[in-house]
């Protein structure tokens, strides 16, 4: 795929070219029928609109003459239909130069009429689309230069538009439907050409992408390849980043551009990590070593004055450091100077993992100090200073005793903010070489360093006026880089998706305190909860500092009290902020607060733990924000009452051991007359020890002292627009008030679904044979025995005399069924799995281990939820 960019230093063998399999010349015909000119059986019934058939036509097809078909339609149809008589064809298809070249088998450039050529390159051909950005640049040029009118302009741009809408239809249904032999590259082939395509006609006919484009924007979700990110994998990006990038929307070009990157760090390997924590850049304290610049080196370690570092903290100001560099690194000294106005200073920003931290003593290995002095000489020259003073946490902040610790903490903004340059340090940028690279690789370069992916470093990077980065050959101030990629932005049309996607990296990192306009950031929790994903900390009672510092709460409210209590702290101040608590936190996933009145509250919003999942930025609640009490949060939401069926006692608790293979975090719940959900375990609460066996959600709902309440997150509606939702499973908590307000107490995060029509007829069929049983004389005998007890019940000779004849006339029962619905649903369910679903759920109903639902509640409702 050559018209795409690429990395300069391309990684392993580079992209292979798309193999050619077209069987026919495109027919020169109008695009969007195309398949209804098709002589053979049309794999798309409409060549405008998608059909109910049109998922089997699609899967029913041999995969060759599906791909065949295809990549004439989508790819040749495409290129030929936009371009017109700029497409040549035979230009964006060349003989296979090697074996190699076949591994992906097509490769894209140019296109025409001239469609037989095709036929002459033998047996092996490839794609070719390395002219294509220069057509594309022709075509853009005739088009602002045509003197067409405005409506006949809007005409030709809409028709640009369904064609590639339609194309991105086609797409999606052949990723949904077709076996995983359908060759991906070829997909990606045309949807990488989509995207580009969708660029180039909302630039030439002038359109505001964000208000009137008609053009789809979702071509990455049309052809995501796991092989791409196998790739960067393989290139040495953490699976951690490689779930970000996943996460963050990026476009086609940019995730291609991202797995041919090249991304070792020195000394740091990513084997051990997982898509939520980079292990290679956690630190364990415990273990913590503070690195020589050479393996090799034996330098002492330099203390920096700590009492006088306590002196100047105490005074809110802010110490700095003035490096004296000797005759050798031995000799090299280090004076502890006072802020002030006048004082021009670089604040250093590093990742601890790369060595620059001690977590035991204010203390540097010399070498390192060295480096910082070294460092420090480009920006005295900018300053036209003698030296350049530092600041860097390492030696800045006390390590003890704790009050010197809070105070240093109180003010970590400050270094950054009052900073002439802010330094990052990161080692495998500091070990790349800039001179050959472009704007657009260099900014790709930082997005993807490890830097980007540790908790402190957010507000490092967002608090600066002048953030540089230091690389192995010089040092890159990142708003001018970002300034140059926009360049290429509004003047290359192939490389611009790249520049686009740079400048939202660029904007979700400075845009906390460097924001207006379109860009400007609303200060809320979401937009914060949203930086923070994939982000990581070494110590956890930092976060809600962090937290506070981006939001602009009161730090030293925070800091004034237990390490244990920051976070609770942390949800208190919440309230203040834009747009409040967002009601939907209740249905995050992760370990929650153990205090009264905060349980609710999640323990933390990052995500690297792997102990949470998604963010609180999307939700379908009406209203926003709950209202924060001492005794939990305050809200509104529609909800399901519910309980357990009643059952008799003395009933089997596991007759035949049939329940053995069957799972208890799904339970099947009746409402009204013959309709049936399903609700099941999604989220645990985690606020349980991991270490210890939590209940399960049959087990939790057959606690009988409590009443259950389902709290939906977003409308349940049983006309089959709204038949699945998310819930938070609550129980009443003890102490009620006469107020309107229910106080409940969370438990688990479930889903809630409808069941589909036949599953439904199962079920009600099963639910009405149970109760035939409870009305059977062999019920009344069950009762009379009276044993609650599973392991008695299991020795007791009347129980073991009785199990054989209640199997009989359940099995009995469930033959007696004539109903020809009925037995068509027993014989659907049946063909997924055992012949024995039918007397499971009979069972299940007869022992009551299924849920009655009361009416919904309104979503005016008010609950109180800890």
């Amino acid at each position: 795929m050559e018209h795409l960019p690429y990395p300069k230093d391309v990684a392993s063998a580079g992209p292979g070219p798309v193999p050619f399999v077209c069987k026919e010349a495109y027919d020169g015909g109008p695009f969007l029928t195309y398949p209804l000119r098709r002589k053979e059986p049309n794999p798309l019934a409409n060549g405008t609109e998608m059909v109910d058939t049109v998922s089997n036509q699609v899967s029913s097809q041999p995969v060759a003459r599906l791909e065949a078909f295809i990549q004439t339609w989508l790819f040749f149809g495409l290129l030929q239909e936009i371009f017109g008589d700029l497409f040549d064809a035979s230009q964006f298809v060349r003989p296979a130069a090697s074996t190699n070249e076949t591994r992906n088998v097509s490769k894209t450039s140019q296109l025409v009429s001239v469609l037989k050529s095709w036929m002459a390159f033998g047996p092996r051909k490839v794609l070719d689309t390395s002219q294509l950005v220069s057509i594309v640049e022709k075509w853009m040029n005739r088009v602002e230069l045509s003197r067409d009118s405005q409506d006949e302009k809007r005409s030709q741009y809409e028709h640009v538009a369904s064609c590639l809408r339609l194309t991105v239809t086609v797409l999606q249904t052949v990723k949904a439907n077709v076996r995983p032999d359908f060759n991906p590259w070829i997909r990606l082939s045309i949807a990488t050409i989509g995207e580009l395509l969708t660029q180039a006609a909302n630039w030439a006919y002038e359109i505001d992408f964000g208000k009137d484009n008609k053009c789809p924007g979702n071509w990455n979700l049309v052809s995501e390849q796991p092989q791409m990110f196998d790739q960067m994998k393989r290139n040495g990006l953490c699976p951690s980043e490689i779930h970000r990038l996943r996460s963050s929307h990026l476009t086609l070009q940019t995730l291609n551009f991202l797995s041919w990157m090249r991304k070792e760090a020195p000394g740091m390997g990513h084997q051990n990590c997982t898509e939520r924590i980079c292990r290679a850049s956690h630190n364990n304290l415990g273990q913590y070593v503070a690195k020589h610049q050479h393996q090799d080196c034996q330098c002492t370690n330099f203390l920096v004055d700590v009492p006088e570092t306590i002196r100047i903290l105490s005074r809110g100001l802010l110490p700095l450091l003035r490096i004296k560099p000797g005759s050798t690194t031995e000799d090299i000294r280090v004076d502890v100077v006072e802020a002030s106005s006048n004082l021009k200073y670089i604040a250093l920003s590093h990742v601890w993992a790369d060595g620059l931290g001690n977590p035991y003593s204010n203390s540097l290995p010399k070498c390192q100090l060295q480096l910082l002095y070294e460092l420090s000489r480009p920006f005295a020259d900018m300053e036209n200073e003698d030296d350049m003073l530092f600041w860097i946490d390492t030696l800045c902040c006390p390590v003890e005793p704790p009050e010197a610790k809070a105070m240093s903490l109180s003010l970590m903004k400050v270094p950054y903010t009052s900073a002439s340059h802010v330094l990052v340090l990161e080692n495998s940028l500091r070990d790349l070489k800039t001179s050959n690279l472009d704007p657009t690789e260099i900014c790709m370069r930082i997005f993807t360093s490890g830097w980007m992916r540790r908790l402190w470093t957010l507000q490092e990077g967002a608090l600066p006026g002048k953030l540089w980065f230091q690389f192995k050959d010089s040092v890159r101030e990142l708003r001018q880089t970002w300034l140059k990629a926009m360049e290429i932005y509004n003047t290359e049309i192939g490389r611009r998706w790249l520049a686009h996607d740079i400048t939202i990296l660029y904007q979700d990192l400075r845009n906390f305190f460097h924001s207006e306009g379109e860009w400007a950031f609303d200060r809320s929790l979401e937009s914060v909860d949203s930086a923070l994903q994939f982000r990581s900390v070494s110590v956890a009672s930092d976060e809600p500092l962090l937290i506070a510092g981006l939001l602009k709460l009161d730090t030293a409210f925070i800091l004034d009290g237990s390490e244990d209590s920051r976070m609770q702290r942390l949800w208190s101040l919440i309230p203040s902020v834009p747009k409040g608590i967002p009601k939907n936190v209740l249905f995050n996933r992760g370990s929650r607060l153990p205090q009264s009145g905060f349980r609710w509250a999640p323990a933390s919003l990052l995500s690297f733990t792997g102990d949470r999942d998604g963010s609180l930025r999307s939700t379908d609640i009406d209203e926003y924000s709950g209202t924060l009490t001492p005794a939990g949060l305050q809200i509104h939401l529609a909800a399901f009452p519910l309980k357990m069926a009643a059952a008799p006692k003395g009933l089997p608790k596991n007759p035949w051991n049939m329940f053995n293979n069957v799972t208890d975090n799904t339970i099947f719940c009746r409402y009204g007359d013959g309709v049936w959900l399903q609700i099941w375990e999604k989220y645990s609460d985690q606020s349980v020890d991991s270490n210890q066996d939590r209940p399960s959600l049959l087990g939790i709902l057959r606690k009988a002292s409590r009443s259950y309440t389902l709290l939906l997150a977003s409308p349940f509606h049983f006309d089959g627009s709204h038949e699945t939702s998310e819930a938070l499973l609550v129980h009443d908590g003890d102490d009620q008030d006469q107020d309107s307000v229910r106080k409940v107490i969370s438990d688990i995060i479930v889903g809630i679904g409808i069941t589909p029509g036949n599953s439904k007829i199962f079920l009600e069929a099963a639910f009405q044979t149970s109760r035939m049983l409870l009305n059977d004389e062999i019920t009344s005998q069950y009762i009379d025995l009276g044993i609650e007890d599973e392991k008695v019940q299991k020795e007791h000779p009347g129980y073991m005399n009785l199990e054989p004849i209640l199997s009989q006339k359940l099995f009995d029962l469930a033959a007696g069924i004539k109903d020809p619905q009925i037995l068509a649903a027993i014989q659907t369910q049946n063909s997924k799995g055992s012949n024995t679903f039918f007397p499971v759920f009979t069972a299940r109903a007869y022992l009551g281990l299924h849920c009655d639902l009361a009416p919904m509640l309104p979503k005016t409702r008010e609950w109180c939820v800890d």
